[in-house]
């Protein structure tokens, strides 16, 4: 009987020293926060986004701003905006870019497109909440989506949507092989001088992002960092358009789209993303991992 007492007493103190081991290989400090991504305070540049359309496309624009104003005015214009970003975010009396659309008699654009019974609209469909890809039916949504179709419900129109590079925008509206270029593209004085612009319809800036341990607080910490950006936007622009803080860089890269860029950020592979707010409040608010 003392044997078995022994036996039993020697088990349990062998398997209180097996757990107190495992529980020194595994202490609390140890455990890692999951990183997070944010967006600096200090922006690049405010800026804001238009529907872009040929230059002789007169009529044809100004039949869109028409159908956008009457949206504005019946509340349409805000319920799609809620839907998206939870408010109202629609500018409703932004002042024209280039002054009153005013066709030539000659302007058959507007024609054109009511015979022909569908307009194509160029964008980036991996551009949210502007114009993206649904994960689970491969649809292109998005606030600009809903805006456009509604405006083409309006002018009694298909709307078709165009995935283009968004570095080629130019020439594949120039080419006609898309009729209007619609998807958080901001107005530039270069862009107003090579396209037919109504009224701006949501204010935008171009932010950084970074990882919230990354140590970078402001747009001096990006000294020696490598920094992506979307090849042809307007992120590059603002970057441009501050040769100090470019020429402070380590390197800048350019992708595709925001989201490979934003994806790159995640895998370490650069250490800041420049891009729209918007763009890059939505990509953060809803990324899971």
């Amino acid at each position: 009987m003392k044997q078995i007492f022994a036996l039993c007493l020697i088990l349990v103190t062998a398997v209180a020293m097996f757990a107190g081991c495992v529980g020194s290989n595994t202490p609390e400090s140890s455990e890692k926060e999951p990183v997070t991504y944010v967006i600096l305070d200090e922006a690049l540049a405010p800026e804001s986004y238009g529907v872009g359309m040929r230059n002789d496309d007169i009529a044809l624009a100004a039949a869109v701003q028409k159908a956008l104003d009457d949206m504005s005015a019946d509340g349409t214009a805000a319920a799609i905006s809620e839907k998206w970003f939870g408010e109202d975010l629609f500018l409703h009396n932004a002042d024209w870019v280039e002054g009153e659309l005013v066709p030539a008699e000659n302007d058959t654009s507007l024609q054109y497109i009511l015979d022909r019974k569908y307009m194509i609209v160029g964008l980036d469909d991996s551009f949210p909440p502007m114009g993206f890809r649904d994960e689970k039916t491969n649809e292109i949504v998005g606030f600009d989506i809903d805006l456009a179709k509604e405006v083409g419900k309006r002018l009694g129109v298909e709307v078709r949507f165009q995935p283009i590079d968004w570095s080629a925008k130019e020439m594949e509206l120039s080419q006609k092989k898309i009729d209007m270029i619609w998807n958080g593209m901001t107005i530039t004085d270069e862009r107003v001088a090579n396209m037919a612009f109504g009224k701006p319809y949501i204010e935008n800036s171009q932010v950084v992002v970074v990882a919230s341990d990354s140590g970078i607080k402001n747009l001096s910490d990006l000294k020696g960092k490598v920094v992506g950006v979307q090849r042809g936007s307007s992120a590059v622009d603002a970057i441009d358009a501050n040769p100090e803080l470019k020429a402070s860089f380590k390197e800048q890269v350019e992708y595709d789209t925001n989201l490979n860029a934003y994806l790159d950020l995640k895998a370490g592979r650069v250490d800041a993303v420049v891009m729209d707010i918007i763009v890059a409040g939505y990509i953060i608010s809803t990324d899971s991992a």
